[in-house]
């Protein structure tokens, strides 16, 4: 019988990939990591603070949101785990990025917070489509990515349907 040891599965080698190719696809994991969790914590805020005609309904999507985001937070950072990597998944590394934007934390209008996890929605899928097309060499990163845009997709087409 063969055992493997903890050390020999940490340091096995990860595909073909040259290790400096690696650290780019960490990194932009890392990053879209971020914008997973901003979406995560940002449909939360949401769905805590939502009022008016469509409270029921988007209270409920927007948890169902919450949860989606975490899982693909959780995706992803595993991948950063499978590559070898670490994860930087927490509220300060979310903060310290300039590009996302602050969410509207005092908003209570139902419109303006479907409006606001929309787009966060509509942002992330963007984001991870411009990191799926530079991973043709790393497919499995790639199919990730395309799994969580499916996903970000179709909750970001399920908020337009509630401001239509």
């Amino acid at each position: 019988m063969n055992v493997v040891t903890k050390t020999e599965i940490l340091t096995a080698p990860v595909g073909a990939l040259a290790a400096g190719r690696r650290a780019e696809i960490i990194a932009e994991l890392n990053t879209n990591l971020a914008y997973l969790t901003d979406l995560h914590v940002s449909a939360k805020q949401a769905h805590w603070n939502v009022h008016g005609p469509n409270f029921v309904g988007l209270h409920g999507l927007f948890d169902t949101i919450t949860f989606a985001a975490r899982d693909y937070a959780d995706l992803v950072a595993e991948r950063v785990l499978a590559l070898r990597g670490t994860a930087h998944g927490t509220i300060a590394d979310v903060a310290s990025m300039e590009e996302i934007r602050p969410f509207p934390t005092d908003e209570h209008g139902w419109e303006e917070l479907t409006r606001a996890v929309r787009d966060r929605l509509i942002t992330a899928a963007e984001r991870m489509r411009l990191s799926a097309t530079s991973t043709d060499d790393e497919q499995v990163t790639q199919d990730i990515y395309i799994e969580v845009i499916r996903g970000l997709e179709k909750w970001a087409w399920m908020l337009e349907a509630h401001l239509s």
